[in-house]
């Protein structure tokens, strides 16, 4: 006789998932295992820097990309600050100011770009 005949097997072998409850498994798995910072190389870090350095200067909007661990945070201002030996800035946001922390910076664009 059929292993699917036996038992519970009818049942058990026309068992489907709703794509509403597999998104829902895939936000949670995602959640469950945090993600790794990404390293950075030489050429990017430079690229980055010069950046955050133009905006203070000229006075530039740049989008600065903050590393977490489940999902990148995206802010929009203007650099006012940089304390290189506390690696933190301060960026002006059209919500206030706000600190961040250098080692936590994964990528500077142009907010015109």
């Amino acid at each position: 006789m059929s292993k699917k005949l036996q038992q519970n097997g009818i049942f058990e072998s026309s068992r489907m998932m709703l794509p509403e409850h597999r998104e829902a498994y895939i936000l949670h798995q995602e959640h469950l295992a945090p993600r790794t910072r990404p390293s950075l190389d030489a050429q990017a870090a430079e690229e980055m820097s010069r950046l955050l350095s133009d905006s203070m200067v000229l006075g530039d909007t740049i989008t600065i990309t903050l590393f977490d661990e489940y999902d990148d945070i995206r802010i929009t201002g203007q650099v006012l600050r940089m304390n290189r030996p506390a690696r933190t800035l301060k960026l002006l946001t059209d919500n206030g100011t706000r600190d961040i922390q250098m080692n936590l910076i994964t990528d500077v664009t142009l907010a015109s770009e």
